[in-house]
């Protein structure tokens, strides 16, 4: 009956000045045109053809009579088929543990060009990883995501080698160390637009910002290269500790390709275009010569591309386990290296460039919202 009331309330305010009989649970009546000297019909019942989208009678409806004749409007229908629910926002959150390999490397030339390499390094490092995930998807395909990581190396090798002559000849010292210790942290958002919401195919373009910062330790050395008249003996040298703090951001342009094969298996491709600057400080703390805790400065500017290919299973509506291999690399050509002398001098010279490239596998939670 409260629906009854309601509208005959509204029909009531479209209509006047109709007035409104309600008669029974299955007839609502309106009087209309009350100088016309027609007359409701109480006793009217609901004509066989109303029936509902189920077959039984018309729960609401309403007869109009007036000078004209007689009309029916029918209101509602309660067996008719409920329309679809409208598309509806829905996020996730997914929480991975994994391990990473990180490869690193940079070449500088000597004061003036001479040599032209003067001095390189590399940097191998093995990483545990813990990334935390976040996506969210509009009902009309607007998309954000977000991830923040941290890793750690438990283990790695680190070579320094130095050369008196071009293309790196006459080598006159070279030294390993272990690089356990490592870490790097990156923080990234994106955003961008589903095509095709709501489908079981979708692919989104995205753009988005990266943070990304290392610090590469260099412990425990053995010297195992000395020549012309360099003065390091060779074998273990103690109370190395050098820091390398690379430090790379910038915009990303992406585009990432989801499907649901199976009821409970989703597969996702993505692929991102990077342009980064790139800045690095670092800490030779067993060269007197130089200044510390910032024994030099690089900088430059590198492009890139990330490619990750992921996996989901799930186990009920709300949670899956998902599984991601990942590959990154960046590449850095021109940039400048200056050092900073302990006698209050710099000296800057060419950085050739810097090559950094990451593999990574995962295993995760999602839990949906």
């Amino acid at each position: 009956m409260r629906r009854q009331r309601a509208l005959l309330a509204l029909a009531a305010a479209f209509s006047a000045p109709l007035t409104a009989h309600p008669l029974d649970e299955a007839s609502i009546w309106l009087y209309e045109g009350a100088s016309s000297g027609a007359k409701a019909r109480p006793e009217a019942k609901a004509p066989p053809e109303a029936r509902t989208a189920s077959g039984g009678p018309a729960t609401l409806f309403m007869t109009v009579f007036s000078d004209g004749g007689e009309r029916q409007i029918t209101l509602g229908d309660p067996g008719a088929r409920p329309r679809a629910r409208p598309k509806e926002a829905r996020g996730a959150w997914t929480v991975s543990l994994g391990y990473r390999r990180e490869l690193l490397d940079f070449s500088i030339a000597g004061p003036g060009g001479v040599p032209n390499i003067l001095s390189e390094l590399e940097w191998e490092t093995n990483m545990a990883e813990i990334r935390l995930n976040g996506d969210w998807v509009a009902a009309n395909g607007f998309t954000l995501s977000g991830e923040m990581a941290y890793a750690s190396g438990f283990s790695g090798e680190v070579r320094d080698s130095d050369y008196l002559s071009n293309n790196r000849g006459r080598e006159f010292s070279r030294s390993y160390s272990k690089s356990r210790g490592s870490t790097e942290s990156r923080l990234a958002f994106g955003l961008g637009w589903r095509i095709v919401p709501g489908s079981r195919v979708g692919l989104t373009p995205m753009l988005g910002y990266t943070y990304q910062e290392h610090d590469l330790r260099a412990r425990n050395g053995r010297q195992v290269v000395s020549n012309y008249g360099f003065d390091v003996p060779l074998g273990p040298f103690r109370g190395l500790d050098m820091h390398y703090q690379p430090r790379w951001h910038g915009p990303w342009l992406g585009l990432r390709f989801d499907a649901r094969l199976a009821k409970r298996f989703d597969l996702r491709l993505g692929v991102k275009h990077q342009w980064f600057n790139y800045r690095a400080e670092a800490d030779w703390n067993l060269r007197g010569s130089f200044e510390h805790p910032v024994s030099f400065r690089q900088h430059g500017n590198s492009r890139g591309w990330q490619w990750d290919l992921g996996a989901l299973w799930r186990l009920s509506p709300q949670s899956a386990i998902t599984f991601t291999l990942d590959r990154q690399e960046q590449r850095m050509r021109g940039g400048t290296d200056r050092v900073f002398l302990s006698s209050g001098q710099s000296v800057e010279s060419h950085l050739h460039g810097v090559n950094w490239d990451s593999w990574a596998a995962s295993l995760g939670w999602r839990l949906d919202f």
